[in-house]
């Protein structure tokens, strides 16, 4: 995963080029399509006031919507595929006990039932997710929806619990690698739609279809078995014309102030990114699972290891409200996949809320978003600091609830201030391996920023965590982080 959000963070960077290949200017959109007006756009065709061009279809007059072919039986062959690449690699590569199977161990996976594993944190919050989000590539790359390809990464999930391994099936591995899957497979597939562009040749196609190729595995193998046909509509990665990418880069520099507990160099840089698909207040919603969704993350240097933060939410069912002078509400349904990672506090989980965003125009060209959102922390995972160097598990795994608020004004298309509060209640699971008890976990994250040249800017950011906890087999305790950091950054 931390390879994954790297990849996310590139394409932003990856605009410049596709400007510089652009052969006609790009067109700024409507102030009510996005949050931050940007000054470019990675989509294949830049998106006008006016309706964007519908591509061609050869089975009909251009104004009817291209209808793709789906293939739920290759979707499913290529998931099994997927399953069997994985398994040869780690048995005659990587010899792992757990890769000797047979009928026998099949059987005794049938018969003997489910279980909470007791998997590294690694293995089960980072490589099951990316997963999971082949299954699903899979899916999206034949032409199947959101729920279809929903169903790729399940049954993927169930295949390889239940049949590939010698160990007993994992509950905790079904929920990670299929809601895990589900949530960057579908981030992945649409960016792939923004960078892939119809009719590129020489090396802006194969930039473009090599950044398409990781973000979307499986489309962009099944575009090189079909030789890229751009104008073949069951091929992944159509260019997504309705939705525009923006956001912000952020490199932090040296610390101002911190807690005393945190042990990581001060100098060390902070590599962050924002992006946001769609309006987050509703404008434009076509009624599509993830048709709007913001990906935040962050790589951090520790003492001992990167560090990773990745929040990731996507509307999965909605309805746009109007508001006066311009200003838009959005009600919906969302799906999230959440990591935290700040020294050695870590929380992470996937969760379903209800919330409402909003954009508010006091003034002209004045912006101020909020957001609220509420609901359930499905599976979540805490890190486990009283566990010593001989456990396996240095987790504990939960359930309860999450909420979150955040709010930001931007003038003149410029995001000035910022702010984000996040909080978890976490009832930890009486399973082995995890220490029964309850959590409450507050993140809040400010940022205050000045332009300086265009649309880069300086300015400040703080960062608090606070964790309190009742545990059965040492009672209750907190622990408080803090941290301020200087930084610059350029919104886009």
């Amino acid at each position: 995963m931390i390879a994954f959000a790297a990849t996310l963070s590139t394409l932003a960077l990856s605009a410049l080029i596709s400007n510089a290949a652009a052969a006609s200017p790009v067109v700024a959109p409507s102030a009510l399509t996005v949050l931050r007006p940007p000054t470019f756009s990675l989509a294949a065709f830049p998106p006008p006031d006016d309706p964007p061009p519908q591509p061609s279809n050869p089975a009909g007059s251009p104004s009817e919507p291209v209808k793709v072919r789906k293939r739920p039986f290759l979707a499913a062959a290529e998931v099994a595929a997927l399953n069997l690449g994985v398994w040869a690699f780690v048995h005659y590569v990587g010899d792992a006990f757990y890769s000797y199977i047979s009928m026998e161990t099949m059987s005794e996976n049938f018969r003997d039932g489910w279980e909470w594993d007791r998997s590294m944190y690694v293995v089960n919050f980072y490589h099951h997710p990316y997963h999971g989000y082949l299954y699903y590539s899979a899916g999206r790359a034949n032409g199947l929806g959101y729920w279809g390809s929903c169903l790729a990464a399940l049954g993927g999930s169930l295949m390889w619990e239940t049949v590939m391994e010698k160990n007993r099936g994992s509950y905790n591995d079904l929920i990670t690698t299929t809601c895990g899957g589900i949530v960057y497979g579908e981030i992945g597939h649409r960016f792939s739609g923004l960078v892939r562009r119809s009719g590129a040749r020489g090396l802006e196609r194969i930039w473009r279809e090599t950044v398409g190729a990781i973000l979307d595995p499986v489309g962009g193998l099944n575009r090189l078995l079909n030789g890229r046909e751009d104008n073949d509509p069951s091929l992944p990665g159509c260019p997504d014309t309705g939705h525009i990418l923006n956001g912000e880069l952020v490199v932090t520099g040296p610390v101002v102030t911190r807690s005393g507990e945190l042990t990581g160099t001060k100098a060390a840089p902070i590599l962050g990114f924002t992006l946001h698909y769609g309006d987050p207040a509703g404008t434009g919603w076509a009624g599509k699972p993830f048709d709007i969704f913001r990906v935040k993350g962050r790589l951090r240097w520790g003492p001992d290891r990167p560090h990773l933060t990745l929040f990731i939410h996507g509307a999965l069912a909605g309805k746009e409200l109007a508001a006066p002078n311009g200003g838009s509400h959005f009600l919906g349904v969302y799906q999230h996949y959440e990591y935290y990672g700040f020294d050695t506090m870590r929380v992470c989980g996937t969760s379903f809320t209800g919330g409402w965003n909003a954009r508010f125009i006091p003034a002209k060209n004045v912006h101020l978003t909020t957001g609220a959102r509420l609901g359930w922390l499905g599976l979540g995972s805490s890190d486990d600091f009283l566990a010593t160097d001989l456990e396996r598990r240095n987790y504990n795994l939960g359930t309860g609830w999450t909420a979150a608020a955040e709010a930001g004004v931007a003038i003149g298309g410029f995001e000035y201030f910022s702010v984000c509060w996040r909080h978890y209640g976490l009832y930890d699971l009486r399973v082995t391996g995890s220490r029964p008890g309850r959590e409450s976990w507050d993140i809040v994250l400010g940022q205050l920023e000045v332009p300086v040249w265009k649309r880069f800017g300086l300015g400040l950011t703080v960062e608090y965590c606070g964790r309190s906890y009742d545990f059965e087999d040492s009672g209750p305790g907190s622990r408080r982080l803090f941290e301020a950091r200087a930084f610059l950054a350029w919104q886009f």
